[in-house]
């Protein structure tokens, strides 16, 4: 009896999960990539996170950037994370993809359906609080 009833409930779990992942990706997200401002009155941050400097990186002074595109879901979580841009190499990707994985974004009352959004964002290192690396500075040209 007891492995009936368990294996029952697992079934019923395996169904919202699975409902849940078809909404989400029933939905086609809108691109924003490129256009903050529209996507500010859809989705604002909730929580951000800033990533962990590289030991190494910080010991040889090596400042970079990571820029990234990916999909805020319906539960306002960054999911298809996928790198566009990485300097120097992949020194930062890992730091700054565990920081990006804790964002949260809010819907706001315009998005009361939680519209999913495409979008980017760049995560900046820097030894120094001012400096940026010349290939890290976007061209808003």
């Amino acid at each position: 009896m007891r492995r009936i009833l368990f294996l029952t409930s697992a079934l019923a779990l395996s169904a919202c999960t699975t409902t849940r992942d078809v909404k989400d990706y029933g939905i086609q997200p809108i691109d924003f990539s490129g256009n903050k401002n529209s996507l500010e009155e859809m989705w604002i941050v909730s929580k951000n996170d800033y990533p962990k400097y590289p030991i190494d990186a910080a010991k040889k002074g090596i400042s970079g950037c990571v820029d990234f595109s990916f999909v805020i879901n319906g539960d306002g979580k960054a999911q298809n994370i996928q790198v566009i841009k990485a300097i120097p190499d992949s020194t930062f990707i890992q730091s700054a993809t565990k920081s990006l994985k804790k964002f949260r974004w809010q819907p706001t009352e315009l998005n009361n359906l939680r519209q999913p959004a495409i979008t980017t964002l760049q995560l900046d290192f820097s030894t120094t609080p001012v400096m940026k690396v010349a290939e890290c500075i976007v061209d808003d040209a």
